[in-house]
């Protein structure tokens, strides 16, 4: 059996906290790509996050995910959590 470094978890616990914070939703939208539907914290925050339909009539999404740390464009995407502002 491996020996748990509580230091890590302790790290990791503490990562997870704040980026809950960080959070202002979540977004869900399937990719065919993948062929499946993924799910992602994000808030638009950052520089550069917006909404914009095509010529098309796609809705996209850019976001930033806390978590990733990274930013990622949705189409066809569904905010299915908004956290309340206090």
């Amino acid at each position: 059996m491996k020996d748990i470094d509580t230091n890590k978890i302790e790290e990791l616990v503490g990562r997870v906290k704040s980026a809950e914070h960080k959070t202002d939703f979540i977004v869900s939208w399937f990719a065919k790509k993948y062929g499946k539907t993924i799910f992602r914290a994000g808030n638009l925050n950052e520089i550069g996050c917006r909404t914009w339909v095509n010529a098309v009539g796609d809705k996209y999404i850019c976001f930033f995910d806390p978590i990733r740390e990274r930013y990622t464009t949705a189409i066809n995407p569904v905010i299915t959590y908004k956290r309340k502002v206090s």
